[in-house]
């Protein structure tokens, strides 16, 4: 018998958080192994296959994230079991539902692994998505993965959009609603799962144009760097919605004239170079 206690030190009192009371015993089944104590088990560092992530987790961990986490337990003590992992329990398997990095740390640190294991009818997307946001928010993308891998069809287009088109995925929010800009209704449908389209052609017709700037620019050429980055694109796209700019002239005057587009950060300066460019084009 193994008797783990946890405690923090605040203002030199003691304040036992939780103990975990948990039995080993060679030969037995992993359920045998397992002694729960309200909703939390142990799972044996022998045992740690049992565990992988949800199939329709957004967000992959990342080495640096978990190199943190590892650094924290050391230097903080392992309060992992205060707050365990959160999974469900499904054909012999515990899929993580929050807790990826810990769960990694605790593997590459040698250490047991708590988890709490939640009900199978649980609204697993919600769920995900409001832990996620609680703990390290998910970024944009993340959410277009999940319901991606859901077998939500709009946003598997979604993500076929930006990969092809080398589009942010903020911009890509802005262009699926036919604005220039994202605002925070549309993003918040959009993190619901309620991404939707005004305009197939307009999509079609922006991304074109878009791509079209690959390899334009020869004093200096326009850096790939420069046509990814966001606050270009917004850019883009609000001289598109300025029914005077032309687009064919600006093109000529980008392959033409000196610019600074490489060189500029804002959306702002970005937009006002934009024109400047356009300007020049003959």
């Amino acid at each position: 018998m193994c008797t783990r206690t946890i405690t923090s030190n605040n203002n030199n009192k003691i304040l036992k958080l939780k103990t975990i009371m948990f039995t080993l015993r060679k030969g037995k089944t992993m359920s045998d192994n397992l002694k729960t104590v309200s909703e939390i088990k142990l799972i044996p560092y022998v045992n740690r296959d049992m565990l992988s992530s949800h199939p329709v987790q957004g967000r992959k961990t990342t080495s640096t994230y978990i190199s943190a986490m590892k650094k924290s337990i050391i230097e903080l003590g392992n309060f992992v079991e205060v707050n365990p992992i959160k999974v469900i329990y499904i054909n012999d398997k515990y899929l993580i539902i929050d807790g990826q990095h810990r769960t990694e740390a605790l593997i590459e640190l040698g250490y047991d692994i708590p988890v709490q294991i939640l009900p199978n009818d649980i609204d697993i997307s919600r769920l995900m998505i409001a832990l996620n946001s609680y703990s390290q928010p998910w970024k944009i993308p993340y959410y277009a993965k999940h319901f991606a891998s859901m077998g939500v069809k709009i946003y598997r287009d979604f993500l076929d959009h930006m990969e092809k088109y080398e589009v942010t995925a903020g911009v890509m929010i802005a262009i699926y609603n036919k604005s220039s800009q994202r605002n925070q209704p549309v993003v918040q449908e959009y993190k619901e799962g309620k991404l939707r389209i005004v305009d197939d052609k307009h999509i079609e017709f922006t991304l074109l144009r878009l791509d079209s700037l690959r390899n334009l620019g020869k004093n200096p050429p326009l850096e790939n760097s420069t046509r990814k980055k966001q606050q270009f694109q917004q850019a883009m796209l609000q001289a598109f919605e300025n029914p005077e700019f032309n687009f064919e002239k600006f093109k000529k005057g980008l392959n033409k004239n000196k610019h600074d587009l490489n060189k500029l950060a804002k959306q702002k300066d970005l937009l006002e170079e934009i024109y400047k460019i356009e300007s020049k084009g003959k």
